[in-house]
């Protein structure tokens, strides 16, 4: 997947779907991934909130991976909501769920990495 492309070229993720953020990439330190706009969903039922999986192709060394949302799809808006430096398994993969997530878009954005290794985020709404 190419890196943030600028405002207005978030794609539309519906509930019960799966989106990559980055699709074992390599990626430099400080790139920021595609966003994606997150459908409202209309009934109650279903849950609002997000999880991200993380996997290197490798051992990442010292890493940070923040995840960004923002209401407006521009570059400047993306906030952190939260970071990952580590929790990954013996196949460095982590995992993390936002159960409660009201922002319209996300993206993920990798601050350092040690080690060049490809990365593959997996957004699942």
């Amino acid at each position: 997947m190419p890196a943030y492309t600028g405002p207005a070229q978030a794609q539309l993720l519906y509930e019960n779907r799966q989106a990559f953020l980055f699709q074992n990439e390599t990626v430099a330190a400080g790139t920021a991934s595609i966003a994606y706009q997150l459908r409202r969903e209309r009934g109650a039922f279903y849950p609002w909130g997000i999880s991200l999986e993380l996997s290197f192709s490798g051992d990442p060394g010292t890493f940070e991976v923040d995840i960004q949302t923002a209401d407006v799809d521009t570059d400047s808006h993306f906030v952190t909501i939260n970071t990952i430096t580590g929790g990954l398994n013996t196949s460095y993969v982590g995992r993390l769920e936002l159960p409660s997530f009201w922002a319209k878009y996300v993206r993920a954005q990798v601050v350092a990495l040690t080690n060049t290794v490809a990365v593959t985020i997996l957004l699942t709404r």
